[in-house]
């Protein structure tokens, strides 16, 4: 048994990466790989004065007569209601099927 120790102790090594590259890494790559995280930023959110102004900013635009060629101009309606601040928040989802399927080809499977 002596003689066959250093062998016995590779055997053991070999095998033990062996294990953890095929079942132990594929296992965490795939449960990785099932759930997207992404980050919705933060919303400052829009004050009563500022709602106000951009209405009256809005009111006079669309007041405003057409220029000579008589294309009304486009008024872009900016945020004229009170909304409160929302901070940033992390979201996860379970990846779609492509999404799943991308990630383990990224991941070299």
């Amino acid at each position: 048994m002596k003689q066959y120790k250093y062998i016995i102790l590779i055997a053991l090594a070999i095998s033990g990466f062996v294990f953890y590259w095929f079942q132990i890494r594929l296992t965490v790559i795939k449960k990785n790989c099932s759930w997207i995280t992404y980050i919705v930023p933060a919303d400052p959110g829009v004050t009563k004065e500022q709602a106000d102004f951009n209405k009256k900013a809005l009111d006079q635009c669309n007041s405003q007569p057409p220029p000579n060629n008589g294309i009304k101009m486009f008024c872009y309606q900016k945020d004229i209601e009170e909304r409160p601040p929302k901070s940033e928040k992390e979201v996860v989802r379970e990846a779609t099927k492509d999404e799943y399927d991308l990630c383990l080809r990224r991941q070299g499977l």
